[in-house]
């Protein structure tokens, strides 16, 4: 199965870190957090990647060397927007990474799992539990008669503390499930997953391993501290 990786955005919650350079180079115990990304893929046999570049696309492109496939947005395409444009070649289900999510998922599973139903649904999107959602929107969800879970519906964040599962930024799509869309600039937060939602058309799979977001200068150096966030050789 081919990867994904989001890495255009601005990065404007790491104003200091990601001053300079693109988001997905800030380091992490002495490896940009795209590298942390790639080794958990190459754990998992994933070595087909394709990245979704924008903001200051020319350090990623000299960073990866020509060893993956790369497309460059000319403008924010939003998230659904830049998973079309990058997708637009495939024609079988594929993996979809943030690139500010650092964990170790395992993709064989997820993957795995997909698969066993993949004539039921249009993707799947892996949830962690968080003791506070404040910051994240909640995923609700229920189990089938045949045994596995799909998202009843992506609730916006809470206006008061409480528990649940959130979105971990990891997807696996099918191409139909943006086909449908005719615009060129769009969310698949807001505009893709409650639609498959509805339709009962999108699993969940449930992480209950490590996960963080990196997105903010305070989580950043909350994973810094961490040590399983490293793979692989320096």
């Amino acid at each position: 199965m081919k990867a994904i990786i989001l890495a255009g955005g601005r990065g404007t919650r790491l104003p200091e870190s990601a001053k300079d350079i693109p988001k997905a180079l800030v380091k992490v115990n002495e490896l940009p957090i795209v590298e942390h990304q790639l080794n958990l893929l190459k754990m998992h046999n994933i070595s087909d990647v394709i990245f979704s570049l924008g903001f200051r696309s020319d350090q990623l492109i000299d960073y990866i060397k020509g060893k993956y496939e790369y497309v460059v947005e000319s403008y924010p395409l939003g998230t659904g927007g830049a998973i079309k444009y990058a997708s637009s070649s495939l024609s079988e289900p594929f993996l979809v990474l943030n690139g500010d999510i650092l964990s170790d998922i395992n993709f064989s599973d997820f993957i795995s799992s997909f698969e066993k139903r993949s004539s039921k649904l249009l993707g799947s999107v892996a949830v962690v539990w968080m003791e506070n959602c404040s910051d994240y929107g909640l995923v609700k969800h229920k189990k089938t008669e045949e045994g596995f879970f799909i998202v009843e519906e992506f609730l916006e964040k809470p206006n008061t503390p409480m528990s649940g599962h959130i979105n971990a930024g990891v997807y696996i799509l099918t191409p139909e499930a943006l086909s449908h869309k005719k615009e060129e600039i769009f969310s698949i937060e807001k505009d893709v997953f409650p639609e498959l939602s509805k339709k009962g058309k999108i699993s969940a799979y449930f992480h209950s391993g490590n996960w963080m977001d990196v997105g903010t200068e305070d989580r950043l150096k909350t994973a810094r501290s961490i040590n399983w966030l490293f793979y692989g050789d320096k």
